[in-house]
């Protein structure tokens, strides 16, 4: 485990090193075939993902999966560099929006080395999410397998509701139902809403995302050739972003996840993958989908995808293992609603009676659910420059929220940063 997290993690600075000083999956003698898992999923989907293997691993004597997890930020970098080098993981989970600038780093499951797996494993688009599975479809390629629906909705405290004098099961929907919640919970002396989860520049771009998308607008234009935010529409998107800290809702450079743990937050924006941090909480807590803040209601979202890296030649015979490990974390992907609380997009999973029957489903995953099939899920431009365009805004989204720009001066800056990025 040690050797295989290093070879991930500082793959560039050992290419001149041979492959069989890092383990990958190997195995030496008799025992199970072994092959390498490793993820971004961090908190509360990251114990969800570990039960999940955990199961795996009871139920299969000839496979085993190894898993490692956590490394979000550096995660696609460090998974190229291991491709590069001949040590990459036999399962990686993708993000639908990285698929664009990784899917060279992926194996074509219908033309690898050993063959058409989609064919070989009964493994097809009718048994999912059409048009997640096509994310990953590319040149008539299939890079990966899809496993969920992520977005943003919002958590909120029952209890500070009954202190504000709010009917905790009948939380708001619009804009004026929000901020009479919000403003009650700001009057007993609480923060009554975060809407940057745990307080990252990335968090907040989201929400401000959410709000510009609520109000008509885009991040690219149609052609993805230029920024098209510097809008009225993007304009008003971020001043009422920036209104959260400036009416007292909340404060710059604080940790809403902290503060929801602490009993001292109303309303926390955060994702399906939240529930099980608070599933075994002491707080009285309810959930509610985003509400309609301008014209049309949107929520941030994502998609996971499981997939195989090209593997190093002696990697080659792992390959099956990990498709077969894939497909059984598919077929089973109701257990990832229930215990990691994402949407499950594999038809079966979707419907299975113990995911509609289960806590998640009754405390979150109803919910997400319908957001994520009517209408309300809205992801990213799939642009192979998205996550630089990303890096680009968040500072000033970020700037502005904390009151060190205007929303004008962020929107100038961040729309000339985009144009550089897409120009280069």
């Amino acid at each position: 485990m040690v050797s295989k997290q290093l070879s991930f993690s500082i793959a560039l600075a050992v290419l001149s090193l041979p492959v069989g000083l890092f383990a990958t999956g190997q195995q030496q003698g008799t025992g199970p075939t072994e092959v390498w898992m490793n993820t971004l999923f961090h908190g509360g989907d990251a114990q969800a993902m570990e039960m999940i293997v955990e199961a795996f691993n009871r139920a299969h004597q000839d496979t085993q999966i190894d898993l490692t997890q956590g490394s979000w930020t550096e995660y696609f970098a460090q998974l190229t560099n291991a491709v590069v080098a001949g040590e990459a993981p036999q399962i990686a989970t993708i993000l639908n929006f990285r698929m664009p600038t990784t899917y060279a780093a992926l194996l074509p499951l219908n033309d690898t080395p050993v063959g058409n797996l989609l064919e070989a494993y009964d493994i097809s688009r009718d048994q999912y999410v059409g048009y997640i599975w096509d994310i990953a479809n590319i040149d008539g390629n299939q890079y990966a397998i899809p496993l969920d629906n992520t977005m943003l909705g919002i958590y909120y405290n029952k209890d500070l509701f009954r202190e504000a004098g709010l009917d905790p099961e009948d939380p708001p929907e619009t804009l004026e139902e929000f901020e009479t919640a919000a403003g009650a919970i700001a009057a007993t002396g609480r923060y009554a809403i975060h809407p940057g989860a745990y307080g990252q520049p990335r968090w907040y771009r989201r929400m401000w995302y959410i709000f510009l998308w609520q109000n008509g607008g885009e991040i690219l234009n149609e052609a993805g050739s230029a920024a098209a935010f510097n809008t009225p529409a993007g304009l008003e998107a971020l001043e009422y972003l920036v209104s959260i800290r400036e009416r007292g809702w909340n404060e710059a450079g604080t940790n809403g996840a902290a503060q929801f743990d602490a009993g001292k937050l109303g309303m926390l924006v955060n994702g399906t993958w939240h529930y099980l941090s608070l599933a075994e909480s002491d707080l009285d807590w309810g959930f509610m989908g985003m509400p309609t803040f301008f014209d049309t209601k949107y929520t941030w979202g994502s998609n996971h995808f499981l997939a195989i890296p090209t593997q190093a030649g002696a990697d080659e015979e792992l390959i099956r293992p990990a498709i077969e490990a894939i497909k059984w974390i598919s077929e089973n992907s109701h257990t990832w609603g229930i215990y990691g609380g994402h949407v499950p997009v594999r038809n079966s999973a979707l419907e299975n009676r113990e995911l509609r029957e289960s806590r998640t489903w009754r405390a979150t995953l109803d919910e997400f659910s319908r957001m994520a099939f009517e209408g309300v899920y809205k992801s990213l431009p799939l642009h192979p420059r998205i996550n630089q365009v990303n890096d680009a805004i968040q500072p000033f989204i970020e700037e502005a929220y904390n009151g060190s720009i205007t929303p004008q001066m962020a929107l100038d800056a961040a729309e000339a940063a985009v144009n550089d990025v897409l120009a280069e």
